[in-house]
């Protein structure tokens, strides 16, 4: 069982990056009991997936069929992961919202540095590059994940 039942990876619109991130976890822990999500800082309709950001994942066998869905006070909780693609995202998060706890940047939840940039408006490519880097991240995050169970005392 893992530390967290619920584990979110939020950005701006919810519409690339945090998709992505949140089916290759799933693909990573596909036995694990834990909902994997993403939420977006500012969804004011919901919008569905980059077409670019879909057509990569599908090239790689990963299906992302959804719309971006707001972030609200009542995804946080004490058993909820909540990983954001670079540090300004958290502290928007720790300012806007009371109930933030367990907010990590991705990089920083793996004990590494930098942010993940959004190729928003880019090439195919630039998402190519994108769901490398993301691989590589949420693999090392899977393992993390699985090997830092609860403990129940």
């Amino acid at each position: 069982m893992l530390e967290y039942s619920k584990i979110l990876f939020v950005t701006e619109m919810d519409t690339s990056p945090g998709p992505l991130a949140a089916a290759l976890l799933r693909h990573y822990l596909p036995l694990e009991q834990v909902n994997i999500d993403s939420r977006g800082l500012a969804v004011l309709f919901p919008e569905p997936t980059n077409p670019k950001t879909v057509a990569i994942a599908a090239s790689k066998g990963l299906d992302i069929n959804r719309t971006s869905i707001q972030l609200e006070p009542e995804d946080f909780g004490q058993d909820v992961l909540v990983l954001v693609l670079d540090e300004t995202k958290k502290q928007t998060i720790y300012d806007d919202y009371a109930e933030a706890v367990n907010v990590y940047t991705l990089t920083e939840y793996i004990n590494e540095a930098g942010s993940i940039n959004n190729p928003d408006g880019g090439e195919l490519s630039d998402y190519a590059k994108l769901y490398e880097t993301l691989d590589d991240i949420i693999i090392k995050l899977a393992y993390k994940l699985k090997h830092s169970k609860k403990v129940n005392l």
